[in-house]
């Protein structure tokens, strides 16, 4: 039974905070700086170069975190608002197998956002293992009058990528928008999103992932941690450059043009030899930064559904992994030799194989050799609870102080999880990033009711309808 209305989670990012955990960031900071420059003499002194490296991994990291506290949400003037209300926004919705369910519950938020889009056409990419009967003919009936709604159904699975350009082909619009079938949007997503292409020079934006579900089990907490720790600390230091290199499929917004110039090569890309289904968003802001710059919108957020049990979560980090590594190669052949993009693809490489030695030296080469501190194990965890420290960024209506703080104080068993599980995987994705297939969804893989309280209707069905035929 669908509700068609669902009480959707308010996500704020508050100013006040950010002052009070950049302290926090800065003393930590100033901990392990001190402890590095003691290392570096003695171990200057004993002629052992791992300190170097040490350092040389700590300042990689460090740069990222200074950098990121300088991304401010994009703000307008009235006069920039009035050229963003007369853009045409052009949504397009993927399906295939998802919880009609949860694909309800996405349409439901798109219709509420306080700037609709002028248009939204789903795409059921042949799905075999769910009924959108329902769902579809809700919407179609339902939708807001200022919308224009579209279904349409392949009868045969094709892939996202030509699900995408059937709407990007056939459609106008100024901006078009990827959203993912599983990714419920806060009620100013689109408005925010649309802010930053205020600067003539911005070709896409990044909305920023908060899990709906974030806080279904253990699962998805510490990767609702490690998601949220990486948009803004990595993202957002890539975004200060206007260089975010991955704007997540779940929800990103695109000049037209972009798309529309490249879609012939987005449809057929190829990797030796082999079609390439995967990392579509990471292929769509690469043709971004070879037009302008690629930003993400730190207000602007999204609530996808996380993976709830281990299979799930695993093969979905083996197809990431498969096209970040494609995608790799294609930055450094492509983006410019002077851009920062460029140089932190680099240095994401260096970075993850020196510090997997560095892993592999303080928990095993020094135990054996007789050589054992607990020091460096400290280290790594003030570090791990530096990088998670941005996360009490972020407040929801939904989940109390003490609850984010509980997410919080797992940082550490976060890192465990990256170390032993996410790196081998990682390092397995990268040696097969030949295989092409998409490796998850061939079933209904997640439903709502994953840790996610959806039976409250918020609106009747005529109020919510006049309202939202009156939002624009």
């Amino acid at each position: 039974m669908l509700e068609h209305f669902y009480d959707i989670p308010d996500v704020t990012l508050r100013p006040g905070r950010r002052l009070r955990v950049a302290c926090g960031i800065l003393v930590v900071l100033m901990l392990w700086g001190g402890y590095r420059v003691i290392s570096l003499d003695r171990e200057f002194q004993n002629h052992v170069g791992e300190a170097l490296l040490w350092s040389a991994l700590f300042l990689v990291a460090a740069q990222q975190f200074v950098i990121a506290w300088f991304d401010k949400p994009f703000v307008v003037s009235s006069s920039q608002q009035d050229k963003l209300d007369r853009l045409v926004v052009t949504v397009n919705v993927p399906v295939w197998n998802e919880d009609p369910a949860i694909l309800d519950r996405v349409l439901y938020s798109l219709f509420s956002q306080t700037r609709l889009p002028d248009y939204v056409q789903v795409v059921d990419d042949g799905s075999t293992a769910a009924d959108y009967s329902d769902v579809r003919s809700y919407w179609q009936q339902r939708h807001p009058s200022a919308v224009r709604f579209s279904w349409i159904r392949f009868t045969a699975n094709r892939g996202k990528r030509l699900a995408q350009a059937a709407t990007f082909r056939r459609f106008p619009g100024d901006i078009f928008v990827t959203l993912d079938s599983d990714t419920t949007l806060d009620r100013k997503a689109i408005a925010e999103g649309l802010k930053p292409f205020a600067i003539r020079r911005v070709m896409s934006v990044a909305g920023v992932e908060v899990a709906i579900n974030a806080h279904a089990n253990l699962l998805t907490r510490i990767s609702s941690l490690r998601q949220l720790s990486w948009q803004y600390t990595q993202c957002s230091a890539l975004s200060v450059a206007g260089s975010v290199l991955v704007n997540r499929g779940t929800f990103a917004l695109y000049r037209a043009e972009v798309l529309r110039d490249n879609l012939d090569s987005y449809v057929s890309e190829t990797f030796l030899g082999n079609p390439v289904s995967f990392s579509d968003d990471s292929l769509l802001t690469l043709f971004a930064l070879k037009r302008g710059r690629a930003v993400q919108q730190a207000t602007c957020f999204q609530l996808p559904m996380y993976p709830d049990n281990v299979g799930h979560a695993l093969r979905q980090w083996i197809r990431w992994m498969r096209g970040s590594t494609i995608r790799n190669f294609w930055r450094l052949r492509y983006l410019p030799l002077g851009s920062y993009g460029w140089w932190m693809s680099v240095f994401s490489w260096w970075q993850f194989w020196v510090s997997c030695g560095a892993y592999v030296f303080v928990f095993g080469v020094r135990p054996i050799e007789g050589h054992f501190s607990i020091i460096p194990i400290v280290v790594i965890l003030l570090c791990s609870y530096l990088v998670a420290m941005r996360n009490l960024l972020i407040s929801r209506s939904d989940h109390p102080a003490e609850s984010q703080l509980n997410t919080y104080l797992l940082a550490p068993l976060c890192l465990l999880w990256s170390m032993l599980v996410l790196r081998p995987i990682r390092i397995y994705g990268m040696l097969t990033c030949g295989k092409a297939g998409w490796v998850t969804r061939a079933k209904v893989e997640i439903a709502i009711d994953s840790g996610v309280e959806s039976d409250s209707a918020v609106l009747r069905s005529e109020t919510w309808h006049a309202s939202a035929t009156e939002t624009r």
